[in-house]
């Protein structure tokens, strides 16, 4: 599964603005033509062309590379620019007020609910003191009108908030339930892939801890299973604990992968020590039982031309070799030649 088909945010603002270029591009022309000869509004027309242009080089943009987060922060700008230039300019009675009734809506789905919210009310004061220096007021003689015109904008503005605002967190949900483990609260496999292959820049002293639980099995057979997944929870609660910076993942029953990068060797094995150590020496308090665990690390640091499955398999031979030569203890590769180095507890 490839974790960017989660991130349906990222979709949904690329389509959005896909759209809003197409849209505004041809309004924006079709507005200048108007304003600048029949209007008389040079200064207007010459902008919305513009935003003609800048509407079609970003919508080319979008068909040939990734969304970036300035261009839906220039396309809402220049819109929103371009329409309170227009009502300053116009009389009311022309109606140019009319476009902010989109604009709420377009900012919180290109930008997010804590600048739409901004932006919005912004928007809201800005238009509403322009109408009120006007010196004709037409339409907006009746307080019937205005109120109508003032809550029909709020609601827009409400309902923008509330629909990106689940939009968000359900998103947030459905990434958390792909790429997180839901007993532990650890990252998963499909994480683990994404990290290394896509968000990690720098390998070059990136270290690989495969750990796993010795004799874990006898914890389950002899306090039933509820009582292991809560020991599994302390693990990796200890685990994210203990490595601060690193990534801790959980890649099978009770075993569990560690990426983090040490500036020497020496730092990467004092560091899966520690570990070791701290298992092998704390008794997890699971419903009032004093239960100890300890745990075989295989550890190996990233070579260049390693994938994620050869970093494992390599990580998985270390791991294996702590475990036959009786467990509780930390085996290093030092080199791609397979040069173990063991650190006996």
């Amino acid at each position: 599964m490839d974790i960017a088909a989660l991130s349906s945010t990222k979709s949904l603002r690329r389509n959005v603005l896909k759209w809003m270029c197409l849209c505004f591009g041809f309004v924006s022309l079709f507005f200048a033509a108007f304003n600048i000869i029949v209007n008389n509004f040079a200064l207007l027309g010459y902008l919305e062309i513009a935003l003609s242009v800048f509407c079609a080089y970003t919508y080319y943009r979008l068909n040939t590379h990734a969304l970036e987060v300035w261009q839906s922060v220039v396309m809402c700008i220049f819109v929103t620019f371009v329409i309170v230039l227009g009502n300053y300019l116009a009389k009311p009675i022309n109606g140019v007020y009319v476009w902010s009734f989109a604009l709420p809506i377009l900012y919180y789905l290109l930008l997010g609910k804590r600048y739409g919210i901004v932006l919005s009310a912004l928007l809201f004061v800005l238009q509403g003191a322009i109408l009120v220096t006007k010196s004709s007021q037409l339409p907006l003689t009746t307080l019937n009108f205005s109120l109508n015109l003032a809550f029909v904008y709020i609601s827009i503005w409400a309902i923008s908030h509330v629909f990106e605002g689940s939009r968000a967190l359900s998103s947030k949900r459905l990434k958390n339930l792909a790429l997180l483990d839901p007993l532990t609260g650890a990252a998963n496999r499909l994480s683990m892939n994404h990290y290394f292959e896509v968000e990690l820049r720098d390998k070059s002293q990136l270290y690989l801890f495969l750990l796993d639980l010795d004799y874990f099995k006898q914890v389950n057979d002899t306090y039933g299973h509820a009582v292991g997944d809560k020991v599994l929870i302390e693990v990796a609660t200890l685990l994210r604990v203990l490595l601060a910076k690193g990534y801790v993942f959980r890649v099978g029953g009770e075993e569990f992968a560690l990426l983090h990068s040490f500036t020497s060797q020496n730092d990467a094995l004092t560091m899966a020590e520690t570990i070791r150590s701290k298992l092998n020496n704390t008794a997890l308090d699971i419903d009032g039982l004093n239960i100890k665990v300890t745990a075989s690390i295989g550890v190996v640091k990233y070579h260049q031309g390693d994938t994620l499955e050869k970093f494992v398999i390599k990580a998985d031979k270390q791991l294996y070799k702590a475990k036959e030569f009786g467990r509780n203890k930390v085996y290093f590769q030092s080199s791609a030649h397979l040069n173990e180095k063991p650190q006996v507890a």
